[in-house]
């Protein structure tokens, strides 16, 4: 074998999980802007490409600090690092998410998240949601979320984060929300367990042992990010 063959069988695989940018298979959260790309620099005019960036900090593939929900939460880029890569577990719940339906601890325990197991680890909630309707209209109203209940499961038995392909909370009607709303975003965020959201390429993992990386842009204050996230076959 050649030494790049050797290097490339001993290098460890990574899986994109991640979103791009611009695309339209990203969904706006209702009330929040899209993503828009303008030159400011191009090839014709300096010699060189700069662009302009405006998206919300909660768009596409990205992380939740808890100052998304809590005034007095940590943000973004007072998170420590590890809180948003480690060890990971896929729960495949493709066969019991539906549409606007919660999530149940049931569902969740079926799938494989036992105390022992989901402890310390990154769970990964795979529905198949993120696959098959991001980008389309109902992606917030129409998806699978996570029940509280659920989430209390999850909060109780110590988990380091918790990650999704779909909506992971049940969305209101309208885009003003109120302290009843997103109570799963509440309970997590309030305990300090991030959330990583809008991943894709999951069924790439299932059966398989890997570790989560989404880490997101330092945003001085952010209540979130933007975040490539990958995963890295154990």
């Amino acid at each position: 074998a050649t030494e790049a063959e050797e290097r490339n069988t001993t290098m460890p695989k990574l899986i994109d999980l991640t979103l791009t940018l611009g695309s339209p298979r990203v969904s706006a959260v209702p009330g929040l802007m899209g993503v828009t790309m303008s030159p400011l620099q191009t090839h014709e005019s300096h010699t060189r490409s700069n662009t302009k960036l405006t998206l919300a900090t909660h768009i596409g593939t990205h992380v939740d600090a808890p100052y998304h929900f809590h005034p007095d939460g940590t943000t973004v880029d007072n998170m420590p690092l590890e809180r948003y890569m480690g060890p990971a577990l896929l729960l495949d719940l493709r066969q019991s998410a539906q549409s606007k339906t919660p999530i149940s601890v049931a569902d969740l325990e079926r799938a494989g998240a036992a105390p022992d197991a989901v402890k310390d680890n990154i769970v990964v909630l795979f529905t198949g949601w993120a696959h098959n309707e991001s980008g389309n209209e109902g992606f917030y109203s129409d998806g699978p979320y996570l029940s509280t209940e659920g989430a209390g499961y999850l909060a109780r038995h110590e988990v380091n984060a918790v990650a999704v392909d779909f909506p992971i909370d049940k969305h209101p009607p309208t885009p003003q929300s109120t302290m009843s709303d997103f109570p799963v975003h509440r309970l997590l965020l309030g305990l300090g367990i991030p959330l990583i959201e809008n991943l894709i390429n999951l069924d790439q993992l299932v059966g398989l042992n890997f570790e989560l990386w989404a880490l997101p842009l330092k945003l001085k204050g952010g209540d979130g990010a933007a975040a490539r996230a990958v995963a890295r076959i154990l």
